[in-house]
């Protein structure tokens, strides 16, 4: 073996030492990563700890009458921002009133945004000086996977306890479900998200919430309606049929999206 030899030799032996040192400290370094956003992941909330939450962050949208429900989007000095969906305000005129957990009933005013008027949303103000309220902690619906579990916490009209002439009484309701369907792209009016809960006419604009309590997503639709009609894209084509009877069966979100994100973040700055 000549010297030339000898050198090349003790060169790659060299090399693949490097080179296995690198992908030990690569592994090393994924395996932090990924055991952090493990942890990060893990803080789970109790289903009570997750009504509490929902009951702070959810109002009632009322007229003379309950209309739906809101989510608190987010506060700006003495300015805080309700989402909810915009066949909720279609079925009344203005103006509306914002009712918020502590019973307090205020003047609400109605902002056109012309990034969500293809989706089923409408969002409205209304001004607190006194009182200050928590709002949602968004996050985009993408990280939501098939089988999560997932919450809807908002009111319906009692009409079990309800009297004549009198001002129509609500309860608040929570319910508990899971994720079964995440569509490629949305439908009209822009719902996208399908899960099982259990939700009633009124809780239209409340907050869909994972297991974390962040709002992923604005409840839109109940599960089997009474008249089945077929949905369609935003692009104008159908959902195969098997499809279209998931969708049929399953409550339906308007989900947050990164435009949503990016407008509610840049707003706050």
């Amino acid at each position: 073996m000549n010297w030339r030899l000898k050198h090349k030799i003790i060169y790659l032996v060299c090399l693949l030492i490097c080179l296995g040192g690198v992908s030990f400290a690569l592994s090393k370094q994924q395996g932090v990563s990924s055991e952090s956003t493990r942890v990060e992941r893990s803080n789970r909330l109790s289903v009570e700890q997750l009504q509490k939450l929902a009951q702070t962050i959810t109002v009632k949208i009322t007229t003379s009458e309950l209309l739906g429900s809101g989510t608190l989007l987010k506060r700006q000095g003495q300015i805080y921002t309700v989402i909810t969906n915009a066949h909720v305000l279609r079925t009344a005129k203005p103006p509306y009133q914002i009712q918020t957990a502590d019973g307090r009933v205020y003047q609400a005013t109605v902002l056109q945004i012309t990034d969500l008027q293809q989706d089923d949303l409408a969002v409205l103000q209304f001004r607190s000086p006194d009182i200050v309220y928590p709002v949602a902690n968004l996050l985009n619906a993408s990280h939501l996977r098939v089988g999560d579990e997932v919450f809807v916490g908002g009111f319906i009209a009692n009409l079990a306890t309800q009297k004549q002439s009198t001002p129509t009484k609500t309860q608040f309701v929570f319910t508990s479900g899971k994720v079964t369907l995440l569509l490629d792209k949305a439908l009209e009016q822009g719902y996208q998200i399908g899960y099982t809960n259990d939700v009633r006419k009124g809780m239209s604009g409340a907050p869909l919430l994972n297991i974390h309590g962040e709002v992923v997503g604005i409840n839109s639709l109940h599960k089997d309606p009474l008249w089945d009609t077929p949905e369609v894209y935003q692009d104008g084509s159908q959902p195969q049929a098997q499809l279209q009877e998931l969708i049929t069966r399953s409550s339906m979100a308007i989900p947050i999206r990164k435009e949503l994100l990016q407008n509610h973040r840049g707003n706050q700055s």
